[in-house]
């Protein structure tokens, strides 16, 4: 798989709400990721304190070239089972398309399974975001299930499907 080399990690902090915010006022990634709420400064300074002391949770800035461009979390950690959710966006538009998300994601799995030990990463997409899926397979994600009706997008239902990536997949 390739790789971009001027996109790393950093972990989200406060100094990230302004562009998180933006990004969450942007109806193509609001409604791609499924935001239930208005978005507000308020909402997402909260949602930042949140992850930074919830163990459960690991949110991670995703930096192009230094620049802040996108999210990528781990959420819903398991350390029994060894599990935890990915999502990612690219906020930035300029970002998008050119192989930074499917940097981060690899980034973020690389994470998941070294410094945390986990055996599972999973996540959920919408059937008709055909960008993302390539970009989940091309990391080495398997399609696990079909969600029928699972997402609203515009107003129309629609499929979702679950992938998963076991320790051992991570496309190099």
């Amino acid at each position: 798989m390739k790789r971009r080399d001027d996109v790393r990690l950093a972990p989200l902090g406060l100094e990230h709400a302004p562009r998180m915010l933006a990004w969450m006022r942007d109806p193509q990634v609001s409604a791609n990721i499924g935001l239930k709420s208005e978005p507000s400064a308020e909402r997402t300074t909260a949602w930042i304190e949140r992850a930074l002391g919830d163990p459960s949770i690991r949110a991670f800035a995703i930096l192009l070239g230094g620049e802040h461009v996108g999210n990528v979390v781990l959420d819903q950690i398991d350390e029994r089972v060894g599990a935890a959710r990915l999502s990612i966006y690219v906020g930035e538009p300029a970002a998008r398309g050119g192989g930074v998300g499917r940097t981060a994601v690899a980034l973020a799995a690389e994470h998941a399974f070294g410094a945390m030990a986990l055996h599972k990463l999973w996540l959920t997409v919408h059937a008709r975001n055909a960008a993302a899926i390539k970009s989940y397979l091309d990391v080495g994600f398997t399609v696990e299930g079909v969600l029928r009706d699972e997402f609203v997008l515009e107003g129309r239902r629609l499929a979702a499907l679950r992938m998963g990536l076991l320790a051992g997949e991570l496309a190099r």
